[in-house]
């Protein structure tokens, strides 16, 4: 009788589990992808997560506050020497061990956390398939699994788990073409409540760094390049370009986005002459270095290097 008892228990959690609530079942992929970036700005909230790629593995907390008008967040590290960035409202400041103390104006503390989490999937629609591939179990709660998928060759594709009651996600995989992991963001312990208002008390009364000084249109480099990539993967955008002077070297760079992924790529002097090209991956990043008309062209970002090596080959110079 008691293992006909467990086995129906059994039976009931699995039926429950594979065929959720009906209005659950009713949001798209996109509209969950969706929800999950509004959760992650109305929410309050706290989360302790894990970091993991092939060669590294972090473990952070980040606290997220709506209180009085005001935004509040918080992230610091939780092994090793304690590393601390933190935002009130349009100010973020990074606090860490051997580095001066310093301020930026920013929407969002962008460190650790997905870039998925602020993704505009309206746009990414164009050059992603958005999947639902069913339920599944993260810190304890059922989440709803979204696959990210590419439309072509050219980048990774993402897993992304996110709450089904509350649609903060809760884990992601970055992958490359053949499902190897590359990134994992996976919480541990979610709390959601009022009960993080000390951290509004803690942070108005943190003397904020100086705000980093951006040079003036005036005094600003030109940044309008004789060389450009004459080929991107669709959707891939110029997002900055910049000038900086490392003793006698001229260091110029591009940064590129589709909304997901970034990479930048870099012109300077030829450092290692005697290599024509050189390419490896540290984890989701992938470096990739030429020698194009007697400077180095260098790609730092998050593509396969088969991509880098097209886009950094297919340079055109005026």
């Amino acid at each position: 009788m008691l293992k006909t008892l467990k086995k129906f228990t059994a039976l009931s959690f699995l039926l429950v589990f594979s065929s959720g609530v009906f209005a659950q079942q009713a949001l798209e992929p996109k509209q969950l992808l969706e929800a999950m970036r509004e959760a992650k700005e109305k929410l309050n909230y706290e989360i302790a997560f894990v970091q993991t790629t092939p060669v590294n593995m972090e473990s952070l907390r980040y606290r997220h506050l709506n209180y009085e008008g005001k935004t509040y967040a918080q992230l610091i590290t939780l092994d090793g020497v304690p590393q601390e960035i933190v935002q009130r409202n349009g100010v973020i400041s990074y606090f860490q061990p051997n580095y001066q103390a310093f301020s930026i104006n920013g929407n969002h503390i962008v460190d650790s956390l997905p870039s998925v989490l602020r993704s505009n999937f309206e746009v990414l629609a164009k050059y992603y398939d958005f999947i639902n591939i069913g339920r599944n179990r993260v810190a304890d709660r059922v989440v709803q699994t979204v696959r990210i998928l590419p439309k072509d060759d050219f980048r990774y594709q993402y897993l992304v788990f996110i709450d089904e009651n509350n649609h903060l996600l809760l884990r992601s995989d970055m992958l490359d073409r053949e499902g190897n992991l590359l990134e994992q963001f996976r919480v541990v312990n979610l709390y959601i409540g009022d009960g993080l208002q000390q951290l509004s008390g803690y942070l108005d009364n943190v003397v904020f760094p100086p705000l980093l000084t951006e040079a003036s249109e005036k005094d600003a480099p030109k940044t309008r390049f004789d060389w450009h990539p004459s080929w991107l993967p669709k959707g891939f955008e110029l997002i900055n370009a910049s000038v900086e002077v490392d003793g006698d070297n001229t260091i110029e760079s591009q940064l590129y986005s589709d909304g997901l992924f970034s990479f930048t790529v870099y012109r300077s002097d030829t450092i290692i002459p005697q290599e024509p090209e050189n390419a490896w991956k540290q984890g989701p990043t992938t470096f990739y270095t030429e020698n194009k008309n007697g400077k180095e062209m260098t790609f730092i970002g998050q593509l396969p290097i088969s991509t880098a090596k097209r886009i950094v080959q297919d340079i055109q110079f005026k």
